[in-house]
Formats: C-alpha cells, sequence, structure tokens
C-alpha cells in the first residue's frame, strides 16, 4: 500500500519541520497556522505523543530533545485535581517517552497523573466528572463520553505497580456511563447529567448538533476507548458494546468515507471531522485486533485512505486538515487539531503494523 508509506512519510516531514518551529504546544489552527498554549490544557499529549512516535521511527537526537523537552513541561500537571483528560496528557506522552528511553521520573509522573485521575471519582455517584476548560460552566455532575478515553492510565498503572482500587473506579465509571450514555442504536450522547447522588438526569451535548443527535468524534472516543479498555483488563462486556459503537459507526458514514462533523447534520455540505475519522479508524484497527472481524479492518483502510488522499494539505501546519474542534462555538472549524493529528498518525501505524503482519 503506497499510500500509506507516503501518507507516513508526509506526516513525520511535516512534524520534523513543525519541530523546528514550535516552542509551545500546538492546539487548533486558524486559517492553517497553530495556536498555541504554554501548560498544553488537554491537548498537550498529543504534541508529545506525536514527537514520540517520529522518535520511535526516527531515533535522531533532535526529536529525542524535543520529545524530552515537551514532555517534561508537561510533568507538573500530573497533580491535576480537576482533569478528566490525565490519560490524554500522559499516555501519549509520558508513557511512551519511559517505555522508549526507560526514564523513571516519566513512569512515576504517569502512575502519579493517574492517581490524581482517580481521586476526581464520585464514590457515590459512580463517575468521574467532566472537567474540563469549558468557558467556567460546572461540571461537577456531568460526565463526558471522552472520559472512557482517560480510563486506560487507570489500567497501565495497576499493572506497573499502581493501586490495585483504581481497577473499581474503571468498572463503576464505564457501568454508570453505559448505563446511560448508550443508545439503543449504538450511539452514544455526548454528555449526561446527574444528581449529587448519582441519578440520571438527561443525555446532552456540547460540542454537537443536539442533544439526541450523534455528535461523530464522541462516537470516535466511545469506540476507541472500549476497545482499549477492552484490551488492557480482557473485557468481553467492552468489546461487545464497542462493536455495538463501532455498527453504528459503520452505517453511518458518507460514501467518501469520512465523518460529518455530526452524523445526524441533515445538510448535505454539512462540515467534515476528519479527527473523528482517525479516531474511529483507530478504534475500529484495534477492534480489529481484538475480534479478527475483517469489516472492521476494511472500513478502518477505506477511511484512513481517504483522510490520506484529501486531509494532507500543505497549507495547513497540522498533520490532518478539515477537523472541527466545536462548530457550535466557532472553534476550529475546517481545521487541524492536536488530537487529530495524533490519532492519524497512530492509525497509520497501527495499519502498517497489521499490515506487515499478514
Amino acid at each position: 500500500m503506497n499510500w500509506l508509506s507516503d501518507a507516513i512519510d508526509k506526516c513525520l516531514a511535516k512534524t520534523q519541520a513543525n519541530v523546528e518551529q514550535f516552542t509551545d504546544f500546538p492546539h487548533i489552527t486558524e486559517q492553517g497556522k497553530y495556536v498555541f498554549t504554554p501548560d498544553g490544557v488537554w491537548t498537550g499529549g498529543f504534541w508529545t505523543g506525536i514527537l514520540w512516535l517520529a522518535y520511535q521511527r526516527n531515533p535522531s537526537p533532535a526529536l529525542l530533545t524535543a520529545a524530552t523537552h515537551f514532555t517534561d513541561r508537561l510533568l507538573p500537571r500530573a497533580h491535576d485535581r480537576r482533569n478528566h483528560d490525565l490519560g490524554f496528557m500522559f499516555y501519549p506522552g509520558a508513557i511512551a517517552g519511559w517505555r522508549l528511553t526507560q526514564r523513571s521520573d516519566y513512569k512515576q509522573a504517569a502512575l502519579t497523573a493517574a492517581n490524581s485521575l482517580a481521586a476526581q471519582f464520585n464514590a457515590r455517584a459512580g463517575f468521574i466528572p467532566g472537567w474540563g476548560f469549558f468557558g467556567g460552566e460546572e461540571w461537577s455532575t456531568s460526565v463526558l463520553i471522552d472520559t472512557l478515553m482517560n480510563l486506560p492510565l487507570l489500567a497501565w498503572a495497576v499493572k506497573n505497580g499502581g493501586d490495585p482500587a483504581l481497577l473499581a473506579v474503571i468498572e463503576q465509571h464505564t457501568a454508570t456511563a453505559l448505563a446511560h450514555h448508550l443508545r439503543a442504536n449504538g450511539s452514544v450522547f455526548h454528555v449526561y447529567h446527574f444528581t449529587e447522588e448519582g441519578v440520571g438526569i438527561r443525555g446532552d451535548t456540547y460540542q454537537g448538533l443536539a442533544a439526541q443527535s450523534s455528535w461523530a468524534r464522541g462516537q470516535g472516543w466511545a469506540i476507541t476507548g472500549l476497545a482499549l479498555l477492552a484490551d488492557a483488563l480482557n473485557n468481553h462486556h467492552y468489546l461487545a458494546t464497542a462493536e455495538k459503537v463501532a455498527d453504528f459507526i459503520l452505517s453511518h458514514l458518507p460514501p467518501d468515507h469520512i465523518p460529518k462533523w455530526d452524523y445526524d447534520d441533515p445538510q448535505p455540505n454539512a462540515p467534515k471531522d476528519a479527527s473523528a475519522g482517525a479516531i474511529s479508524a483507530y478504534g475500529l484497527l484495534r477492534l480489529y485486533r481484538l475480534s479478527g472481524k475483517e469489516r472492521y479492518k476494511t472500513a478502518a483502510t477505506a477511511m484512513l485512505k481517504a483522510l490520506a488522499a484529501t486531509c494532507i494539505v500543505d497549507d495547513n501546519q497540522g498533520l490532518l486538515a478539515h477537523s472541527t474542534a466545536d462548530l457550535p462555538h466557532g472553534l476550529g472549524i475546517d481545521q487541524a487539531t492536536g488530537y487529530g493529528d495524533y490519532y492519524f498518525l497512530k492509525a497509520l501505524y497501527a495499519l502498517e503494523a497489521i499490515s506487515a503482519a499478514r
């Protein structure tokens, strides 16, 4: 598959060019140029993840310097206690860096981050609240589907010397989420609101079209988070649920294989969300690895090939253009995002590994 190696090469060349320019953490592009944050907000781990992926392929001193520099800058965030995205921040960066360099401070920071994430668990209500960076809104009784993507940090911690009690946080939060977020057709709510005691009130959205709609990136977070948890914990229920979400996605993909920003947007020219495609493709490949079902690999390949053909563009600093960060709030529409870039490259690597093993 020449398109696959070409796509990886283009992403790595752009990463190398970005390394020479970026002094802070890239977040979302505006008019093709990245906007940066000094502390990484919730997306800094994706830039460090891209750097470690690039270093894994080309272990050059320059890439190692950049990867360690940005990973080191995120280490103090391990103590965050109002941040449900610590998995996003530490799995791609500190854990990947530890695996490649064996730096003990990276491992310790990831263990600390896992404890900080678990400390946010509301045991009475059965969930980790959707703390975030959402304009000062109160989120202490709301759960985001995104949090499923952060729970593998806890599973990793248990396997690497962390408290086994962290597994109960995974189990209880996931049980709460699946009991409320998951719909009968396999789609998921983006947000679910609860009482202080954990009684479900209603499904909602923050970045999707409507409360009852199927925000595309949220579906991607669900399939991938569940697939990662199914793999880490050998949990057949999580696997079956991930397949249910996958079947919804596959039945709602448009003919060009790139999701609309919300699967329920009725407009024929609705903005695309390439990042949702990359995240979903990575989840599908993880499902293929777990289930052996060829349709998941076939769908992921078609999605990645379409993204490679249309979303790697010269006039955008991002690896993956044509993403939609937050349409309702006017952010990052038809732009690149840190998470889209990371999961695109991660999915390309995953497909390459599967192809090489055949």
